[in-house]
């Protein structure tokens, strides 16, 4: 049985680079939800209608949830791009 060694799968790609670039993009998305949700707190101080009050919930609701996940995912690619930089992981990926 042979035991080769397995070979990043995304070609002209590092993985340092692909996970900064995720928490890159993880850091931004947490901001853009975080502006949506003030966004939306704005428009609950301001209506009047129960079904409109009641739509701004749940989709408050539905950006609190995708802020959670995208915070999850900030935390777990800093960890992953500290770990990839390392420089133990860094004479792995180029050897």
């Amino acid at each position: 049985m042979e035991n080769a060694k397995p070979k990043f799968g995304i070609s002209d790609h590092s993985p340092v680079d692909v996970a900064s670039s995720l928490h890159s993009y993880s850091r931004g998305m947490q901001s853009y939800y975080a502006m949506k949700r003030g966004q939306l707190i704005s428009q609950l101080d301001e209506a009047t209608d129960d079904a409109a009050v009641m739509q701004i919930e749940k989709d408050l609701e539905v950006v609190e949830r995708k802020m959670e996940y995208f915070h999850v995912l900030n935390n777990a690619t800093s960890t992953a791009e500290i770990i990839l930089q390392s420089p133990l992981m860094i004479s792995e990926i180029n050897s």
